[in-house]
């Protein structure tokens, strides 16, 4: 067969480009490879989102949800327990001249510590020095509840330290420090 054999299926097409092709399109779109640089911010500082919570923060954050938490339930437990055995208790801690009030008082301080605890992890995300620095007191606190608590409360000034030294980080200083959208 010659190239020039009209049922050659190797010769060339007389009339141009076969029409079963689609004709060339043109330039591709924006590559999905990498994406935009961030705008840049106000003169001095970085521009861009804030990003992610540290790991840090993030950490000290579980740990007065957690705490907070099961301080709450304790407390709650402890109080009505109290309640349903007045008559029981005040035969008990009788000769120790505390009236059983005081008790309710200490545990409804508890109670206030834990919700103060939640409320603080929930507002993380946002930062702020001042945040900072009441969980810091918050984490405090949780070390005095613990030595009021020894033996048992080395668990809560054990908690309480670590968050303590969590939240002095210079990581948790910046992620709390940084600038407000």
């Amino acid at each position: 067969m010659s190239s020039s054999d009209p049922n050659n299926p190797y010769r060339k097409n007389p009339y141009g480009s076969p029409s079963d092709q689609p004709p060339a399109h043109g330039p591709d779109g924006p590559s999905s490879g990498h994406p935009l640089a961030p705008p840049p911010g106000p003169y001095g500082s970085p521009g861009g989102p804030p990003g992610t919570m540290p790991g840090k923060v993030n950490s000290a954050r579980l740990i007065l949800y957690i705490a907070g938490g099961i301080q709450a339930l304790l407390s709650l437990l402890f109080i009505v327990v109290f309640a349903s055995s007045q008559n029981t208790l005040e035969e008990t801690y009788g000769e120790l001249d505390i009236d059983t009030g005081v008790y309710y008082v200490m545990f409804g301080f508890f109670l206030l510590h834990a919700l103060v605890g939640i409320a603080l992890a929930t507002r993380f995300p946002q930062g702020g020095g001042g945040l900072r620095i009441a969980a810091i007191v918050w984490a405090a606190v949780l070390i005095l509840v613990g030595i009021a608590a020894l033996p048992l409360g080395l668990l809560w000034m054990a908690v309480g330290v670590f968050c303590l030294v969590l939240l002095a980080s210079a990581e948790s200083a910046a992620w709390f420090n940084r600038p407000q959208a």
